[in-house]
Formats: C-alpha cells, structure tokens, sequence
C-alpha cells in the first residue's frame, strides 16, 4: 500500500526549490544528519518531492522496467557450434554475471565449464587451488593474481575457450582499494592472457566496461580496466589466441546503489543519493551473458572487436529510482544528498559521442572508435583505436614495482596509472584524423552545452590538453573546411580554450591558424572561397 502524503504536500513548491531547500538543509559532502528535527523536515521535503515527480507523470512504473525486459538476440546456433566439446573456463565465474554465463555454458552444450573465482578462498597466494566438482562443472577457489595457481588450473583443465570476467566491479572501492584493483585488473589480465597463450587457448573473451572509453580519466576502476582493454588489444595484434572484448554499462541485477538503497529501506534509515540529476544508463544480466556469448562468433583473429548493447535507452535519473523505491515501500523516509564521492566524480565529455548522429548515438564507445550494426540491430560492433603498445611495458614495469611496495601510499600507484592512460591517450590523438579531433573539440566544449550544464571547461582540462596537443602542427584551411568549422567558429572555440593557460604554445598555434585562413580568405584569390568558410 502507498503511503499518503497530501498532508504534507506545498503543492506551489516546485521541483527545483525542494531539492533547493533540501542541499540547504544538509549541504552535499556533510555528515549523514541525525537531529530528529533535520530527518522529520527531510521526511515533509521528500514527500513533497515524490509529488513533484509524480506530477510529472513519474513514479507510476519502475525506472527500469524497460531494462529488465530487454533482450538482445543470441546467436545460438553459432555459439552451440564453437562450444561444442569444448572446455570453457569462466574467472569470476561465482559473481553475478559469471555465475549466468556458467549456467548458460552448460546448456548450451560445453563438454565442461570451469569457474575460477576468489571466493572461498581464504589466502591469494595459495599454490594449490581449492577445487570443488559439480557435475560438468568444476569451482576453483583461486585469485587471478596468483600466476602459479591458475598455471595448475590451466594444465589440468586445459580450457578452450576462457571469459575473464574476475575484476573489482565497484568504482567507490577502486578509490580505496587502489592496489588490489589494479594487480587484479591488470596483472590478472597479464597472467590470464600469457596463459592462454602458453596452453593454446583458442578463444578469450574479456569483461570491460563503458567508463574505460573515456578519452582519457583519473579514476582508478575506469584507467585499470582501459589499460586491460590496451592489454588484450595487444595481444590480438601479436599472439596466436582470437581476443574479445564486451563492455557492460550498470547491471540491474547486481546494482549497488539499488542494493543500498534497498538495504537504507528495509532498516528504515535515511537513504542517501549522490546528487540530483545524475543519470545511469542500464543493462540486464541476459544482455550481459548474450553479448559474452556472442563475442565468441563475432571475434575475429588479428584484432580486438568490442560490443555492446545497442538500444540502451534514456538514461534513468538516481535519484528518480530512489523516490519510486521509497514510494513502493509505503514508509515515509527521507532522502538528502551526500555529494559526489571518489569513483563517480568525472563529468561526461560531449565530445565522447558523435553529436552528429544523435539517432545512433553509443555511450559505450567513442568518436574514435569505428562502430558497425550486428545484422540484427541488437548489437554495436566495435573497433579499438589503434594505440602505440610501447609506453604499455614501460607503465606495467613501474606499476609492479609499485605495487610490490606494500607501505607505499596508494595514490602514487593512482598517478602511475593515470601517467599512463594520459601517455597512450596522447598518441592515439596524435594518429587520429585532425578532422575528427576537431569535431570532438566542437561538440565537447560547445558553450551553450556547457552554460547549460553550469560546467566549467577546466573540469575537462586534461582530456582538452590530450586533444589540442594531437592538432599541434596539423591544421590547415581544408582541414577545417572537412571538419565543417567556420572562421567565426573556429575562433569561438580558441577563445574557449585559451582559458586552459596550461597549453600557451598550442594555443598560439591555433590563431596563428585563423590568421593564416583569415588572410588567405580575404585575398583576391582565383580560388572560390567555399560557402562554408564565409557564413
């Protein structure tokens, strides 16, 4: 049964003024409140909030009741063909996803499965693993850090076909648990494809996640799992074994804010939402398996294809899911804004998507990641873009070292990482078309976007160096003409940029350019001036 709030509602109270009055009364990075007089306003607050949003015609379903009824298709004769009498080895394979693709591998015909996971298993480093025998599936208790542990799981198992799915999959506790996250992100990733190599696996398919096609990031979970994805693009190019990769969005079925807003409910406490108008775009644990699955038919030797699901949908505001979930419960609990917390704090980069295709526009991929439709428009077929693999072994040496160190402070094991998506990112600029970067640059700082957004350019500081840096010495009249940016533009997005007083020689490059296209435009030139530059 609903709850009944008319008695506290101020119907003149708009949306925008709850949530007002809301942060005023705990401002966002406070403690959770605990004055009885602060939580019984919070309550009349959240109320009146919950008949904003129903107001507006929400609340009425779940948020997410199109993503849990969502499915993509399966090639299933195809991945019967490739698992039949096979030995498939899933790590991760007790977690959410791992534990439904196991499931699905059985049916579907493998002559075994094998699960490698962390659980149960008391010490990383133990040499043998703990080994537990379920009819045509066999559980290791084994952490993909520990090289000699799976070098005995791989010699007797002899696997096939391997899902690496084992990986921190919580991007707050990346932030605290640096270390951990990157030995098992990366060196698992190291040991699981030198594996794989060295016992002729035929197939490896790897788990990422849409926050490591950022251009460029800081954040611990994202730059670990964007280095593994270099990792495994790497090996493609140079081993033996066919690499593939899905990447995942948030996954409903193993959601951690719903859990902890679930948990907050059932204990009748506070329940706590980073900020308003923060929005995730989500997937079923189906898709998840279904994209997993048929990885294994679409990879193709030589190079490292991605997918993802294509029709995710809007993005579902947080703190809607939040006020449904309250609603539903029939209590009258309050919410109130904790801020944002490390892990979640990166603001979305316009110039991620192809703002010129907004009917196909992929938020687990970027610009310069070439992208095809699968033949039953489920799915997005993509394309790594192509990256100089040498500052990898130099970045993978010091990361080791730094985390053998064991007092070492883990922020320095974070800057390494971030050094290091900043080096290949710097390159990867560097080999993309000048057009293409200053499209990104258009759509990425367009100043209504960012007036509207109340954003700040500095916010994207270093992925804006990354992208001038790689125009550097670049440009010329037909470059801009392709990447369809007039004079006048053209200037608008240097005075933009000029705010970044970190990059002054770029800069001056840049309208040392305008000068050039300026004077030759204004030139009694046999040459047509083309329209475009004119308007």
């Amino acid at each position: 049964m609903k709850p009944k709030f008319d008695s506290l509602v101020v119907y003149s109270t708009s949306k925008a003024e709850i949530i007002k009055s809301i942060q005023q009364l705990v401002p966002p990075g406070s403690a959770t409140p605990e004055d009885p007089t602060v939580l019984a306003t919070l309550q009349t607050l959240t109320a009146q909030l919950i008949q904003a949003y129903m107001a507006e015609g929400k609340l009425q379903t779940d948020p997410f009741t199109d993503v849990h009824n969502r499915r993509i298709h399966l090639y299933q004769a195809e991945v019967r063909k490739k698992l039949q009498g096979k030995v498939v080895l899933v790590t991760g394979g007790e977690g959410c996803v791992g534990s439904h693709l196991v499931k699905k591998l059985v049916e579907l015909g493998a002559r075994h499965v094998i699960s490698v996971d962390k659980a149960r298993c008391s010490n990383s480093l133990e040499l043998k693993p703990i080994r537990k025998q379920i009819a045509s599936l066999t559980l290791y208790a084994a952490d993909v850090r520990n090289y000699d542990a799976l070098s005995h799981i791989f010699s007797i198992e002899k696997p096939d076909i391997v899902f690496h799915l084992a990986a921190q999959r919580l991007p707050w506790l990346a932030e605290i648990q640096i270390r951990e996250t990157v030995t098992t992100g990366i060196f698992g990733t190291q040991n699981i494809i030198q594996l794989c190599e060295n016992f002729g696996v035929q197939q490896c398919i790897f788990s990422s996640t849409g926050k490591a096609s950022r251009y460029f990031t800081t954040e611990v979970y994202a730059a670990s799992k964007k280095f593994c994805e270099w990792q495994f693009a790497q090996a493609a190019s140079e081993g033996k074994v066919t690499y593939g990769m899905v990447r995942f969005t948030h996954m409903l079925e193993n959601s951690s804010f719903c859990q902890q807003i679930d948990d907050k409910i059932q204990q009748n406490k506070i329940v706590n939402v980073h900020a308003p108008e923060r929005y995730v775009t989500a997937q079923n644990v189906s898709e998840a398996v279904h994209l997993l699955l048929n990885a294994i038919v679409l990879s193709q030797p030589g190079s490292l294809r991605f997918l993802t699901v294509r029709n995710l949908g809007w993005p579902t505001e947080t703190l809607e899911m939040a006020l449904y979930k309250i609603l539903q419960s029939g209590k009258q609990l309050p919410i109130y804004f904790q801020g944002l917390i490390p892990g979640y704090k990166e603001d979305f980069f316009l110039g991620h998507i192809n703002c010129s295709k907004p009917t196909e526009i992929n938020l687990l991929a970027n610009v310069l990641e070439p992208q095809l439709i699968d033949d039953y428009g489920d799915m997005f077929i993509g394309k790594m873009a192509y990256f100089s693999p040498q500052p990898m072994a130099k970045f993978l040496a010091v990361l080791q070292t730094l985390t053998d160190v064991p007092f070492l402070p883990e922020n320095h094991i974070k800057q390494c990482l971030g050094k290091a998506v900043s080096e290949v990112a710097s390159f990867i600029f560097s080999q993309a078309s000048p057009q293409t970067l200053l499209k990104i640059l258009k759509w990425g700082v367009n100043s209504k976007s960012l007036s509207a957004e109340g954003i700040s350019i500095h916010v994207y500081r270093d992925i804006l160096e990354l992208l001038v840096q790689g125009l550097y010495g670049r440009l010329n009249k037909e470059i801009l003409i392709n990447a369809q940016i007039t004079p006048n533009k053209f200037d608008e997005l240097i005075e933009i940029l000029a705010n970044l007083s970190s990059i002054p020689e770029e800069i001056a490059y840049l309208r040392a350019v305008s000068r050039n296209v300026r004077e030759f435009d204004g030139e009694k030139s046999r040459i047509k001036v083309p329209h475009l530059l004119t308007q």
